[in-house]
């Protein structure tokens, strides 16, 4: 064993460190910040600015630097095009619209420091004391809404038929396939097993295929989602500076760069699943590692969207992957069954037709029933995280597409139950071959709903004064928000002990609240120290959604008092 001294140790260590430095300086080195901006945060004006201007501590370059100022239906006021002032390298300026009517305005800014940093955040201001919000719905699709839309949803909807056509097709293969004949001994069925599978008629079409639909999807998926988050052309979503910003800045294009070595990664592992040159074991052990990679394509994309942006992320990408692992499961294998097996059904001889057909529903109950059981505990779980009040469920375009896709799940199920009955008759097996179809069919539409669905936002809940109160060791916090409504409201937080009596000498509050929506940008507020509690504030909300609301209290004697509350803002009425 090499023996280093403490100073060799100590070296090694750094330069273990320096691929780190280089992969992330933003955690070694600092960069730009702003140090006055007209408005300012929070500013409440009589009468629209004519521009927006953000001034930093040292100077911007001018590359991927961009401003977008929007209004509480998310439309675009700004004329498009942010730049540097030609007098002052530090400061940046983009020109807004006349005619902007009072309420609430948000705006996203990035920049590029002079180190070669990037920087972004978000500046709210107000315009009168009125609101804007939600009177002219025309304006409110007129950019980056509606038809831009079909575009990502078309690419979500063949990813899932991709990822379902893989999954099913694997599965298939090496859980349902070599247990449909249970009348031969151990070393016949193997036999057996093997000969069917590699004469499945259609199996590796439909396999390659999956996987065809999978790797376009995944491929044309940055661009488009650049172009939407970009504001620009879908043409324009695939030059090299669009695609470039995304790959570096947006989670979205991360996990597309990981997508993308998983797609290659797996072309490997189904090659050598179909290579006949090796044993059947090891082409085994090929489709095991092609199903851990297909598993994987389906956690990452749990990463981008409403579960990734959830108050507690963990359980719900968790459970939106357990819910699409399920659903490609099933409608996967009614794609091998509905097209693969008629093929091979001529093949056989006439006394064993039947019997394959039986053979296979009768093996594919078993996985049915914890298919459709991780199907309901997941989608009710979707449900409440997602749907906050009941009423909500035919009130919004999320509540009721949700339904529609529910009801549709009822009616597969229905069809499963008829198939699994027709598994008994001998007679019967041959009308299950259309049903089947049908089923297939259905779960197709399942599979479109479930993309409309990445695209809606969730409902919120009716617009109420909002009042909870946490325990946070030894001390209740209690956050109250009126009238918790998209504009002006006053937070309130009160810290008390286990005895009940409001705790002194309370150092500092502060509040940072955390959005579920991905395009929102987060909050942070100080509550100004008061010798008696509540501690009060004024501030704005600039959306409606759900948002956690972090309550983050020093004592006196330094102890640090959390609290998490979860937060439904409704819009102006």
């Amino acid at each position: 064993m090499l023996h280093l001294s403490r100073p060799a140790r100590a070296a090694c260590l750094l330069l273990l460190c320096l691929p780190l430095l280089l992969l992330f300086p933003h955690l070694s080195w600092a960069h730009a910040f702003i140090v006055e901006s007209s408005p300012t945060e929070n500013q409440v004006l009589d009468k629209p600015p004519s521009q927006v201007k953000i001034t930093f501590n040292e100077n911007l370059q001018s590359a991927f630097m961009s401003m977008k100022v929007t209004d509480e239906t998310g439309k675009r006021v700004d004329t498009g095009k942010a730049q540097l002032n030609p007098e002052h390298e530090n400061t940046m300026e983009i020109k807004l619209t006349p005619g902007m009517k009072n309420g609430i305005y948000t705006v996203n800014w990035r920049a590029l420091s002079a180190d070669g940093h990037p920087v972004n955040g978000v500046i709210p201001f107000q315009v009168g004391n009125g609101s804007n919000a939600y009177t002219d719905p025309a304006a409110a699709t007129s950019e980056g809404s509606g038809a831009s839309r079909l575009d990502l949803i078309a690419t979500r909807w063949l990813l899932y038929i991709g990822l379902s056509l893989l999954l099913g097709a694997l599965c298939f293969r090496l859980l349902i396939l070599p247990g449909m004949d249970q009348s031969k001994d151990t070393s016949e069925r193997q036999k057996h097993d093997q000969q069917t599978g590699i004469t499945l008629p259609r199996w590796s079409a439909l396999l390659w295929s999956g996987y065809g639909i999978t790797s376009v999807a995944i491929l044309i998926s940055l661009p488009l989602q650049a172009s939407w988050d970009a504001g620009v052309s879908i043409g324009q979503g695939f030059s090299f500076p669009i695609l470039g910003e995304a790959l570096q800045f947006t989670g979205a294009g991360q996990i597309w760069f990981i997508q993308m070595i998983l797609v290659l990664v797996l072309s490997v592992a189904l090659i050598y699943t179909l290579d006949h040159s090796i044993s059947n074991r090891q082409r085994r052990l090929w489709g095991y590692g092609s199903v851990v990679l297909i598993l994987g394509l389906m956690l990452s994309k749990a990463f981008i969207g409403h579960p990734a942006a959830a108050t507690h992320p963990a359980p719900a990408i968790a459970a939106d992957f357990v819910h699409l692992a399920a659903a490609a499961f099933w409608i996967g294998s009614l794609a091998v069954m509905a097209l693969c097996l008629p093929a091979a059904v001529p093949e056989l001889p006439v006394s064993e037709r039947a019997a394959l057909r039986q053979a296979a529903l009768r093996r594919f109950a078993g996985w049915g029933i914890a298919t459709v059981a991780a199907l309901l505990a997941t989608g009710i779980y979707g449900a409440v995280l997602y749907v906050p009040a009941p009423s909500l469920l035919l009130n919004t375009s999320y509540g009721l597409v949700l339904l529609g896709k529910t009801a549709l799940l009822l009616v597969m199920l229905a069809f499963a139950a008829s198939q699994f009955r027709s598994a008994r008759q001998a007679a019967a097996a041959k009308r299950a071959a259309g049903g089947l179809r049908i089923e297939l069919s259905i779960g197709l539409l399942v599979l479109l709903l479930a993309a409309v669905l990445t695209h809606l936002s969730p409902g919120q809940a009716p617009a109420v004064p909002f009042e909870e109160t946490r325990t946070a060791g030894k001390y209740n916090v209690t956050l109250a928000v009126s009238p918790n409504i998209v504009g002006s409201n006053e937070f309130k937080v009160t810290v008390r002990d286990a005895k009940g009596a409001t705790v002194q000498g309370i150092q500092q509050v502060t509040l940072t609240l955390v959005p579920d929506a991905p395009d929102k940008s987060r909050q942070e507020f100080v509550l100004p120290a008061r010798q008696q509690q509540p501690f009060l504030t004024q501030e704005l909300l600039t959306a409606e959604g759900t948002w956690a609301v972090q309550v983050h209290a020093l004592t006196a004697s330094l102890d640090a008092v959390d609290a998490e509350f979860t937060l439904h803002v409704s819009p102006v009425k």
